[in-house]
């Protein structure tokens, strides 16, 4: 299932997501751990089996608290995500290790259950470590989104408590299989459940509102907000400052030709008019616009259109007409 949805996602999600492709596989290649541990026949092939699993969900954590920020509207540093990304490395090595010095685990065997194999581990004194790396990643998706909520930073509370949800749920499965001996791996269908619910979420958010990794959220709750307030700049809230003045700053690498384009689309023309417009062919016009998207960081005339809008609501569009150009 879990390799099924990673595929569905690469062939029909026309908005891919890094970050979505990197944690649906990272849960498949955790549940292809959990499958082949079951098949294994041999002590060997167990152990290698168990690391794969645990390189899959070691790795699953960062992008799972990766997408969070992202929802959430929290900025990242670049020593941030090398910080993070080294602690879960070391976290897969540590696990990775086995009974290697009988740090991890002291002793292991296999024995069969319902023709299944599974692993029968005695944990070393270092095993202590890898649940507690767990579970500081889930206090700190649940701060990061509590911290959020309170500061104003997601659109609506539902989104909140909907995410604490989704990262409680790992946490109580993990914390039942640590007290219950059960003889499925229950994690396998949680991490489904999470990424299912995680790119839910993302979609929603993305579909009524321009999601930018570690930016601002612009939502059509603020659009409205701004069509029915009188807002100077020097009124805004310094998160959307930052984004009117970035946004600004990109327009000015446009060459000549693609301002010109960018101007009919601020004259609210669609594409299709501007080949009469501007005496070019829709090819061109075609070629200006992925130009101007990619210059632009946007994904659609939809989200360069709400842009534009968003300037005109607060009397700033002469900040996109009225900036120099690159020279072609």
């Amino acid at each position: 299932m879990s390799v099924l949805l990673l595929v569905c996602y690469l062939l029909w999600e026309k908005k891919k997501e890094r970050r979505f492709i990197l944690l649906f596989a990272c849960v498949a290649t955790a549940n292809a751990g959990y499958f082949m541990q079951a098949i294994s026949h041999t002590l060997s092939g167990a152990m290698m089996a168990n690391r794969i699993s645990y390189l899959g969900a070691a790795y699953s954590m960062l992008v799972m608290l990766l997408i969070i920020m992202d929802v959430c509207q929290i900025p990242r540093r670049k020593w941030l995500g090398r910080l993070l990304f080294g602690i879960s490395t070391a976290a897969f090595l540590l696990a990775a290790s086995g009974d290697l010095f009988g740090l991890y685990y002291e002793a292991v065997a296999i024995e069969t259950v319902n023709r299944m194999t599974r692993l029968v581990k005695d944990y070393g004194p270092l095993h202590i470590l890898y649940p507690v790396y767990l579970l500081s990643y889930f206090v700190i998706m649940v701060a990061v989104i509590l911290q959020s909520a309170k500061r104003g930073k997601l659109a609506s509370p539902k989104y909140a408590t909907f995410l604490v949800a989704v990262a409680l749920c790992n946490l109580m499965v993990w914390t039942v299989e640590q007290f219950i001996d059960v003889d499925f791996e229950f994690l396998s269908v949680s991490y489904i459940v999470t990424e299912v619910m995680l790119l839910l979420i993302y979609s929603l958010l993305r579909d009524y509102g321009i999601v930018q990794p570690g930016g601002t959220l612009i939502s059509v709750q603020m659009l409205t907000q701004l069509n029915t307030q009188r807002i100077t700049p020097g009124t805004l809230p310094p998160g959307i400052e930052d984004l009117f003045q970035t946004f600004a700053e990109k327009v000015k690498t446009l060459s000549s030709a693609e301002r010109r384009i960018l101007n009919y689309h601020i004259e609210g023309y669609e594409t299709a008019d501007i080949p009469d417009l501007a005496f070019i062919s829709i090819h061109t016009v075609k070629k200006h616009n992925r130009s101007i998207y990619q210059k632009l960081e946007v994904a659609s005339r939809d989200e360069l259109m709400l842009y534009i809008e968003l300037f005109r609501c607060c009397g700033r569009l002469d900040e996109l007409t009225a900036q120099e150009t690159v020279t072609e």
